[in-house]
């Protein structure tokens, strides 16, 4: 492999949230399996994600930034669809949950700027530190989340470029 090459597996990159994000590159669908289930179990399994979700949510339900993204308010039924999703990308182990058509297609109707990126990922540990999360896992989990922020902010950016908006670099208004 060339010198800053990113690494691929079966076409695809492939990276590992361990203590930092690193490449997988070099491990065998069992190790992944099995840092996926080792994660899954360390961070609380189900009871932790619907913990955390619905703090999350109650934080959410109290920003004035993120709260007014919502078109229906009810903060359960948030809670219980990320609950599910965080299930079923670690305990049932099904990575390719992450990219779900229909996550993206939620987040395609708003405009995602750098304020709400930035405070979503706030809101998510300040829950996650109000449960004290077990570390080193909530740590690996929220490297995750910056990834996946990130591409959920593409994907809104993405779908107001093809309605037309204009915005800075921010996602602020032209």
């Amino acid at each position: 492999m060339q010198p800053n090459a990113v690494p691929k597996h079966d076409g695809k990159i492939l990276l590992v949230a361990d203590q930092g994000l690193k490449s997988g590159d070099e491990m065998s669908a069992t190790d992944v399996d099995r840092k996926v289930d080792d994660f899954y179990t360390g961070i609380g399994g189900e009871p932790f994600f619907r913990a955390l979700t619905e703090q999350f949510y109650a934080l959410v339900a109290e920003d004035d930034l993120l709260a007014p993204l919502f078109a229906v308010p009810d903060w359960p039924l948030h809670a219980r669809r990320l609950t599910a999703h965080f299930v079923q990308l670690y305990g049932d182990n099904d990575l390719t949950a992450a990219w779900d058509p229909r996550l993206h297609q939620a987040h395609s109707h708003f405009l995602i700027t750098r304020e709400h990126r930035l405070r979503w990922l706030a809101l998510m540990t300040e829950a996650g530190t109000r449960l004290s999360a077990p570390q080193p896992q909530f740590g690996e989990f929220l490297t995750i989340m910056k990834v996946a922020s990130g591409e959920m902010t593409a994907a809104s950016r993405g779908a107001a470029l093809a309605r037309g908006e204009r915005f800075h670099w921010d996602g602020s208004p032209r």
